[in-house]
């Protein structure tokens, strides 16, 4: 499962690449406000595309079809490695099959059913982000959503990923890996927390104990 990292923190994203853990990057625009407030998307989306190389998802501010498809091609100019957020809803059917016909990597997002993630990888989207913590928040078992899309998209033979955001801890990340999602938009905190188990850091303290307990050679 690729691991695209939420944040536009250009420090964060170098560790991420240092550790070779980098996939893409999720670069959303209060991030950005909160890190920078005199930078623009498109000034840092360059920043990190010329850096770093990678994917990186930006969403567009409009569900009017018109601003969908000009804030899109403006943010797709600014670079070859943009991926284009575009929300799932009526108005967006024409400007995504259009961005799709211009070259355009359109990731449709706000997708809630299998229904839905047909029609956007039929008009080309591909990538689906599937928030899950809304689908969770219905009563519905998140993971098995993420599995019906997955049996869909394939079904089809739809060259499109599946997308989760955002996992809530290391056991949701599991059920979305073995659901068959193909990305996962990973904040840094998550990240710490997929490092972590209580059962790691008893065995550690065990190991450092016994460590603590070998015999030590007398020094000359």
């Amino acid at each position: 499962m690729k691991i695209f990292v939420q944040t536009a923190v250009v420090s964060q994203i170098k560790e991420w690449a240092d550790a070779d853990l980098l996939d893409g990057v999720v670069l959303s625009p209060l991030d950005l406000a909160v890190d920078d407030p005199t930078a623009t998307v498109v000034d840092r989306l360059t920043e990190i595309a010329v850096g770093f190389g990678v994917p990186v998802c930006v969403p567009v501010a409009a569900i009017n079809g018109a601003d969908i498809y000009r804030e899109a091609r403006d943010i797709a100019r600014a670079s070859e490695h943009a991926i284009v957020q575009v929300p799932f809803v009526e108005d967006a059917v024409a400007p995504i099959r259009k961005l799709v016909g211009d070259g355009v990597r359109v990731c449709a997002t706000h997708v809630y059913s299998g229904a839905q993630a047909f029609i956007a990888a039929k008009l080309g989207a591909s990538m689906i982000a599937i928030d899950v913590r809304e689908i969770d928040s219905q009563g519905r078992p998140s993971a098995e959503m993420v599995a019906q899309i997955r049996a869909v998209i394939d079904k089809c033979g739809f060259e499109c990923d599946v997308a989760v955001t955002p996992a809530q801890n290391s056991m949701c990340f599991t059920n979305y890996l073995l659901a068959g999602a193909d990305t996962a938009f990973v904040t840094t905190d998550l990240f710490a927390s997929l490092m972590v188990h209580s059962l790691t850091d008893r065995g550690v303290d065990r190991y450092l104990s016994a460590l603590s307990k070998r015999h030590k050679p007398r020094s000359l």
